[in-house]
């Protein structure tokens, strides 16, 4: 009995954003790429389209930076962006938009989560909340595609712990953090498998 062909994922983080060059956290904010973070989903877009299996779907987060990264990379491999609002990026609540080293000195963040993944800092979400609902987004886009191959754009922290919990079965972990506009490719069944992480070769010179 021939076995089917597990659903490719195609992980992008959003391009750069005016946050990610001040260190600063924008979950729930929605901000909006830079002229480096437009050419970087350029860049993507055309990595995308010339590599094979063709997509036959895309999904995105609905923040404008990772929608925006969606519709340069739609444009090139002739798909329109499907919203997920699991895809979207963690959320700090009243910790929205502190620097990294407040959130680190002042507020033990990244400790703090390891400690208890069932936290909410700010009163926001938990670490396990947002790698919870990252892996139904995934899963619910894989089982929807069965046997294809589906790009998805999403943020860095909830990508992180996403694939912390489908891969480690850490909810809190931060082993795998991608970088702007990087590739990350995956199978989910029959059992979770990383076929390439953080790749960016296609970044070079921008």
């Amino acid at each position: 009995m021939e076995l089917a062909t597990p659903t490719r994922l195609t992980i992008v983080r959003h391009g750069e954003t005016p946050a990610n060059l001040e260190g600063v956290w924008h979950g729930s904010i929605d901000t909006e790429l830079t002229e480096r973070g437009a050419r970087q989903a350029a860049r993507v877009a055309a990595a995308l389209a010339a590599s094979e299996p063709a997509a036959t779907a895309l999904y995105s987060s609905p923040l404008r930076r990772a929608l925006e990264t969606a519709r340069a990379i739609g444009a090139a491999v002739a798909r329109e962006p499907r919203l997920e609002p699991d895809l979207a990026e963690y959320d700090l609540g009243a910790l929205e938009g502190l620097s990294y080293g407040r959130l680190v000195a002042e507020h033990r963040l990244f400790e703090w989560m390891r400690e208890d993944p069932d936290c909410r800092p700010g009163g926001g979400e938990s670490p396990r909340q947002v790698a919870e609902r990252c892996v139904r987004a995934l899963a619910r886009i894989a089982a929807s595609h069965p046997g294809e191959r589906v790009i998805v754009v999403s943020h860095g922290a909830a990508l992180t712990l996403g694939l912390g919990l489908l891969l480690d079965g850490d909810p809190a972990t931060w082993r795998r953090v991608m970088d702007n506009c990087a590739i990350t490719e995956l199978t989910i069944a029959p059992a979770p498998s990383l076929l390439d992480f953080n790749r960016v070769d296609h970044l070079d010179g921008v």
